[in-house]
């Protein structure tokens, strides 16, 4: 019920911050992500000792972020998201928020493990690896490099925390992803991680490729 309640809300919210595919994301996370399905996303690594340190764009302040207002990420901040962030917070989950002129524009969450509870997948992460989750930018600031220096902000935390490599789970065709990861360090595909749901039930299974595939910029 809370779903139907909130989704006009959302769906105008979600236009307005990502246009049509945002829309139809919310359509699908209350549809079909609770009635489930089969899914396949790319499992990526990136090496954190050969990074490379991106600013933000002008105007643009990254700092962490953690509520407990979670409204005040404005169109990105959606009523559904709400509950989500607030647990993973309190999880110990770090969330990063670019902001530009007092209006946030974009986040990334990043986390040392991988749960169902959080990510909607089940796989051991390395100890010296860093999860990539969430990261969502408004329509008009993509490709200004607001993705890039968010990813830039937090891997560079953690790898000056000790950690060597990041994993990021990402859906084949978002190209998107693929190149702001491997824009900010050398990044390879590690495998591939599937998963089946039916209503509460899931089970995921994760495929390592050998050898590993680079990521290879579009612009290269």
């Amino acid at each position: 019920m809370s779903d139907m309640r909130t989704f006009s809300e959302d769906a105008g919210r979600a236009w307005r911050a990502g246009g049509w595919p945002s829309v139809m994301d919310e359509l699908r996370r209350r549809i079909m992500d609770r009635i489930g399905g089969y899914v396949r996303r790319f499992v990526i690594e990136a090496d954190l000792s050969r990074m490379v340190e991106v600013a933000a764009p002008p105007e643009v302040d990254i700092r962490p972020f953690t509520g407990p207002d979670w409204a005040l990420l404005g169109d990105l901040g959606r009523s559904r998201l709400a509950d989500q962030f607030r647990e993973a917070a309190d999880a110990g989950r770090v969330c990063l928020v670019a902001w530009k002129r007092r209006q946030a524009i974009g986040y990334v969450w990043f986390s040392e493990k991988i749960e169902s509870q959080h990510e909607r997948y089940e796989l051991p992460l390395p100890a010296e690896a860093v999860h990539v989750g969430q990261i969502d930018v408004v329509r008009d600031e993509r490709g200004s490099g607001v993705a890039s220096a968010l990813l830039s902000t937090g891997l560079r935390y953690f790898r000056d925390r000790g950690f060597q490599r990041s994993w990021i789970i990402v859906h084949p065709n978002d190209v998107a992803a693929m190149c702001s990861i491997a824009g900010v360090a050398p990044s390879t595909v590690l495998g591939t991680v599937g998963r089946v749901k039916v209503l509460d039930w899931m089970r995921n299974r994760y495929l390592e490729l050998s050898p590993p595939v680079p990521v290879v910029l579009s612009s290269q």
